[in-house]
Order: structure tokens, then sequence, then C-alpha cells
């Protein structure tokens, strides 16, 4: 399936947004860009837009996704309504285990909201104490 050009216009203006935001300049959120683009190209990659949010699934193995989250959305509920939207995109894929994790704890409200069984527990990744989230399907 391939996107139309509207389409692809309102993922980059979620995606520069987005890092232009989070870095505090547009070179570093081209560098951003360019990394997400070429990364979205690997077998097992794939960025699903819903609302005015980008989520880049990374297929981690049989049946387990990786999830980050790009773009923000005004309003928390709408955000919930995203998580619970992809989902139902996960299970039509047969995902049985999806995953993301944050240095901070805004998502576990988050969490809560969208009344799915996630598993909230401490880690460390890349030598940062982490939130992960689990949801087993």
């Amino acid at each position: 399936m391939t996107i139309d050009a509207q389409e692809q216009q309102v993922v980059a203006q979620i995606a520069n947004d987005y890092f232009l935001k989070e870095l505090g300049s547009q070179e570093k959120a081209d560098k951003a860009l360019s990394k997400l683009a070429t990364l979205v190209q690997e077998k097992g990659a794939k960025l699903v837009h819903l609302g005015n949010v980008l989520f880049l699934v990374l297929v981690r193995g049989k049946g387990v996704v990786e999830i980050h989250t790009i773009g923000t959305e005004a309003n928390p509920i709408d955000l919930v309504k995203d998580f619970v939207d992809l989902t139902n995109y996960l299970k039509n894929i047969k995902t049985k285990v999806a995953y993301t994790y944050s240095e901070d704890n805004k998502f576990s409200r988050i969490a809560k909201l969208t009344g799915l069984p996630i598993k909230q527990k401490k880690a460390v990744v890349d030598g940062k104490d982490v939130n992960v989230y689990i949801l087993e399907f």
C-alpha cells in the first residue's frame, strides 16, 4: 500500500514539528528526519499515522514489536484513542507483544486511560533508567 502525496506531506510535517520541538534546531530535526526515513525503508519497520501522531513500529521478533511515538496530541484523550486504534491495528497483523519505553513517567496515565492491560516495569536501556510498558495480546 502506498500513501498519496498529501498524506506524505502530513506525515513529514508531524515528524518535522516533533523533532524541531524535541531537538531545538532545524538542522538537528533534518538529521533525525533523515534517520527516520532510512529506518522506515528497512524490512520490519513501519510508520503508522493515527490522529496527529506517528507510531514507529519495529519488529523485534516473531509477534513482538517495539513502538515509538512521534508527535503530540493537544488533548490527551486523543492520544488515548490513537493508542487504542494502534492496538487494533497490531492485533490485525498478529502481534503478540508490543512494548515501548520512556525515561519519564508521562505515559503511565495514558496507559491507564486506554483501559488496556498494559504492564509497567523499570529497566535500563542504553545506560538510562526507563519505564517499560508492555501489552500482551
